[in-house]
């Protein structure tokens, strides 16, 4: 029985011995051991793991400062300082893990190379690497539209440029200063109403990077305007910038030859426009009129979201009023005799009814509100409501003694007619 048991653990050493079992693995190694003084070699980085590493280099720079490896190896061009000793460090990011998504963390791996004035001891030996260009300048930088303020010069990075609204693309030229490096982010670009940032980015042949920005504006005055009471209100064309409300969706619309944007939710359409005074806001919008209607301010109170109107509420109890509901300024109506905290406001439902709301300021509490008439008898001041309750006494005073009077004077009466 001995001998059984033996020859079973045996047998499973040996296999466990003879099956190739995979673990992760994470190195970095490089090109060379010697390298030129501002010279360049090239590093690997990776192994059986998958993630983003960190690099960092002492004595020497880097093409890029991370890499993403996935079960294999990258490549990076370190180029060298110019004498001692080029040290080179990978660090696995956070998250780093190995071929099953297992988190790895193996932690730093360095790599060494040294610094000599000839790669190996024979002379007439051709060296290991040449030194890659690091001029990542641009020569020329010219747009086809408007003018580039400063004018350009290869030192200066950063540059405004100023368009008229009705300029939607832009062509941008630029050459670098060496025919090695590359340029990303000319040709035709796309731009819109308001602030567009465009990056020109010139890769070295050693990888160094430098970015070029264009900070171009194009005129965001409104080509279209309406009339809405005293005022003409201009559709906004900065469409990024519109704090669209939520479930609205947009569509193109045609006003005197211009395009507009309008936004609608179930029978609601809404734009979104600049007054006079430059304050802008949500109009409720006549697609077949081609008329404002109404403010359209969407507020959110305790989690539900209302849309709120500046509809005039005609009733002689109701005195209109602006208060402030979560920071923003809406059109409320107070009653005359009622307490200051409640009001009613005008919200529009997703089917274009508009209804009465009764909202608390103390409690920033909303509900629905029927009619005006039993909310106003409830709330008449208490001094009212005493004179109204003395008033009624005294009518029934007047009433029992006028009755007891009647009484006293058909009993006399009675009592005469039986002496008689």
């Amino acid at each position: 029985m001995k001998l059984y048991k033996i020859g079973i653990i045996g047998i499973w050493i040996i296999l466990c011995w003879l099956v190739p079992v995979e673990a992760a693995s994470f190195g970095i190694n490089s090109s060379t051991k010697e390298v030129l003084p501002n010279g360049a070699f090239t590093i690997s980085v990776g192994g059986d793991c998958i993630g983003r590493v960190d690099l960092s280099v002492s004595n020497g720079t880097l093409s890029t400062n991370s890499v993403w490896v996935e079960q294999g190896y990258a490549s990076v061009t370190v180029t060298a300082g110019g004498s001692g000793k080029v040290v080179v460090t990978a660090t696995p990011a956070i998250g780093f893990s190995d071929a099953d998504a297992n988190i790895y963390s193996p932690g730093a791996r360095s790599v060494s190379v040294n610094i000599t004035s000839h790669s190996n001891s024979n002379p007439n030996k051709p060296p290991t690497s040449i030194p890659k260009s690091e001029n990542n300048n641009l020569s020329e930088l010219i747009v086809d539209q408007g003018e580039l303020s400063p004018n350009f010069n290869e030192n200066i990075t950063e540059y405004t440029l100023n368009l008229p609204a009705n300029v939607q693309q832009l062509t941008i030229r630029a050459t670098a200063s060496d025919a090695k490096s590359l340029v990303n982010g000319i040709g035709e670009i796309n731009v819109f109403a308001g602030n567009n940032d465009i990056a020109i980015v010139v890769t070295a042949e050693n990888g160094a990077s430098k970015t070029y920005m264009i900070k171009a504006y194009v005129d965001e005055t409104p080509e279209v305007y309406l009339n809405y009471k005293d005022e003409k209100v201009g559709f906004i064309r900065n469409h990024r910038e519109i704090p669209l409300p939520e479930g609205f969706t947009s569509s193109e619309h045609i006003i005197e030859g211009h395009t507009v944007l309008v936004f609608s939710k179930g029978s609601i359409d809404i734009i979104y426009g600049q007054n006079e005074k430059n304050e802008r806001g949500f109009y409720l919008f006549d697609k077949n009129q081609n008329m404002l209607q109404s403010k359209f301010i969407p507020l959110k109170i305790n989690q539900t979201n209302f849309f709120i109107m500046d509809t005039e509420i005609k009733k002689e109890e109701l005195l209109l009023d602006q208060i402030l509901i979560n920071e923003t300024q809406v059109s409320c109506y107070k009653f005359k005799n009622g307490p200051e905290h409640y009001c009613l406001l005008n919200v529009l439902k997703e089917d274009g009814k508009l209804v009465p709301y009764i909202y608390e300021s103390t409690e920033n509490t909303i509900q629905l509100y029927h009619d005006f008439t039993p909310y106003l008898s409830v709330q008449v001041e208490g001094k009212n409501q005493n004179t109204i309750i003395y008033i009624l006494i005294s009518f029934l005073i007047l009433a029992v003694g006028t009755i007891i009077l009647l009484v006293l004077k058909i009993k006399k009466g009675i009592s005469n007619e039986k002496t008689v």
